[in-house]
């Protein structure tokens, strides 16, 4: 027989170098937390606390952001809910005077006027989307009994051939016509375009820079028109009142906001347990090793006992 020798044992990869065990060094205890806490007084962790701040702001504000948002899209499905599909009033009951603004909770009402169209003025509006497409909203004044104008979209037309070529345009009906349109306030201005007979909005301005005459102020959308022509732009659909996920981008963003203090604090605890470690003498880099191995080992026996499980 050999004689024994005093060569030592392997050390398990879970041991640490100083022999302490790492379940003497927890994570979290009694006084972890507090002790957390007091690193905010040193100039690194400081700078960290502000940045997670500064970041949580941040993430509220586009939390706030998509809130509005959805509080927007919900005033307009209840607007078009509570009026689109309502009874043509007269256009006096809603707009006693060309220079009345419209209501906001009026706008999609629908009116019914007589008058006359004024074809010479037809304005085109540039890059409206219709079922995926792009092409031309036909807008024409329709002369009232007074001499004042009302802006009447009566539907979209498909591109040209070209930008410089185009499409031909559906004439609107001759002499007097009883239209029952949906009102909507005038859009923002984007600008006078160069093309004339061309707009980029529906926009008070841009209507009226083509059109000589008092103008109400707000335009509507065709519904009906009686006579109607046999070729007539498309009308406008209803439009879309699904409110999107602006709702639940707000709880993301919040959640964020939330999640940055914890992943904070969570760091601040990892550093208090390194700490410990380094006063014990181990290092945190075997520990951490240490850990990953354990939890290795321990997965592949969870598998090997489901396996066992399954072959019965």
């Amino acid at each position: 027989m050999s004689a024994p020798t005093d060569r030592p044992r392997p050390q398990p990869a879970d041991a640490p170098r100083s022999g302490v065990p790492l379940d003497d060094v927890p994570l979290l205890d009694a006084s972890a937390v507090p002790e957390a806490l007091r690193l905010f007084r040193e100039r690194y962790w400081v700078a960290a606390a502000a940045g997670v701040v500064l970041l949580s702001v941040v993430f509220v504000l586009l939390g706030r952001w998509q809130l509005h948002r959805h509080e927007a899209k919900v005033e307009r499905r209840d607007r078009v809910a509570a009026n689109y599909g309502a009874a043509p009033a007269p256009l006096v009951g809603v707009l006693a005077t060309p220079t009345t603004a419209l209501p906001r909770a009026r706008e999609w009402t629908p009116v019914r006027v007589e008058g006359t169209y004024d074809p010479e003025h037809t304005l085109l509006v540039r890059n409206r989307p219709f079922q995926g497409q792009y092409g031309y909203e036909v807008v024409v004044p329709l002369r009232l009994a007074d001499g004042t104008l009302l802006a009447v979209d009566r539907g979209w037309i498909p591109f040209g051939e070209s930008a410089t070529r185009l499409p031909e345009v559906p004439a609107a009906p001759s002499g007097p016509v009883e239209v029952v349109v949906r009102l909507r306030p005038f859009e923002p201005s984007a600008g006078a375009y160069e093309v004339p007979g061309q707009i980029r909005r529906i926009a008070a301005d841009e209507v009226a820079a083509e059109v000589p005459g008092t103008l109400h102020r707000a335009y509507g959308v065709l519904a009906s028109e009686q006579p109607r022509p046999a070729v007539a732009p498309r009308l406008l659909p209803r439009p879309d009142t699904d409110l999107g996920p602006h709702l639940a981008y707000t709880w993301n963003w919040w959640g964020f906001a939330v999640a940055a203090y914890v992943l904070l604090l969570y760091y601040a605890l990892r550093e208090v347990q390194n700490r410990r470690l380094t006063a014990r003498g181990v290092d945190p880099e075997v520990a951490a090793a240490a850990r990953k191995a354990r939890a290795r080992r321990r997965r592949v026996r969870d598998e090997d006992v489901e396996d066992a499980a399954l072959e019965g």
